[in-house]
């Protein structure tokens, strides 16, 4: 269970990531959508894998 944690939480630093730096360049529609989609996955699936990961212990 650690390691979807880890991809979890690598996923949702990357979207963040992306989301900031639309920020600073902006980024074509279609890319802020994708990773918007991409946050709104992450976020349910690591919450996921923390509660899962602290039911394991």
């Amino acid at each position: 269970m650690k390691r979807a944690q880890i991809i979890s939480l690598a996923v949702l630093v990357l979207a963040l990531l992306v989301m900031g730096g639309n920020a600073l360049s902006p980024l074509p529609d279609w890319a802020v959508r994708v990773d918007g989609v991409v946050l709104l996955c992450a976020l349910p699936v690591a919450a996921f894998a923390a509660v899962r990961g602290r039911m394991d212990r």
